[in-house]
């Protein structure tokens, strides 16, 4: 076994003084001074919620030091937007933090006396409308009827993930969702059409088979089982 010289011994316990020194100095900088400060903020993937927005939940202070913010904390605070499914925060440095975020999309709403509740495809219920200032782009959306909807009820998960999934030209075409429990999916259609779609399983067979189906003249067509469909 080699031993090192007396001399050198010294030496290396300073050197490794010296690093350790070094970096808990870098740190404590970073971490209590403006040199690694938040001075940008960029923000990715919001379409409809503006950023601003996005910013004012954020309540992230220009000048903060990076290390200083709690990017969970940050992140919660966004997702709390009803818009917003989820957010993810990063730190960039030297001066910038990054935030993407994860916007609920519309696929069905609720009618609730005098206004409509717009649920996302996991059954969340995050934006309310008076009948009366309907967007056009909402009142697009097919009506969902089931006993208790909301993202707690088995039936609603399934209708709207169902429904999410639909072929942009068989979503044009749907105008209710009528459920009664996940394995009891149907759609009514324009020109007075009923679809029994069955369970929320081979979603992708049932939508092919559903549009060969409508070339043919019925008013309702049956795809539960994708390989056997009917029409009447």
């Amino acid at each position: 076994m080699r031993v090192l010289p007396q001399r050198r011994r010294p030496r290396i316990v300073l050197g490794v003084v010296l690093t350790v020194v070094v970096v808990v100095g870098l740190v404590l900088i970073a971490y209590l001074t403006p040199l690694m400060s938040v001075r940008n903020t960029e923000i990715s993937d919001n379409r409809t919620v503006p950023g601003a927005q996005i910013l004012d939940a954020a309540a992230v202070a220009p000048g903060t030091p990076l290390l200083q913010v709690d990017t969970e904390a940050v992140a919660r605070r966004i997702a709390a937007i009803p818009s917003i499914s989820s957010a993810r925060v990063q730190r960039s440095y030297p001066s910038t933090l990054q935030i993407t975020v994860i916007e609920r999309v519309p696929v069905a709403v609720v009618p609730d006396g005098d206004k409509v509740h717009v649920l996302d495809r996991s059954g969340v219920g995050y934006l309310t409308y008076p009948n009366s200032s309907i967007p056009p782009e909402i009142k697009k959306l097919p009506v969902l009827q089931t006993a208790t909807p909301g993202p707690a009820d088995p039936t609603t998960r399934a209708a709207l993930g169902v429904t999410a999934d639909l072929p942009p030209q068989l979503s044009a075409l749907v105008l209710r969702v009528i459920a009664n429990s996940p394995v009891d999916i149907e759609f009514a259609l324009t020109g007075n059409r009923k679809v029994i779609w069955g369970d929320d399983t081979r979603n992708d067979e049932k939508a092919r088979t559903l549009g060969y189906l409508l070339s043919q003249k019925a008013t309702e067509y049956n795809v539960s089982a994708p390989n056997f469909p009917a029409f009447r």
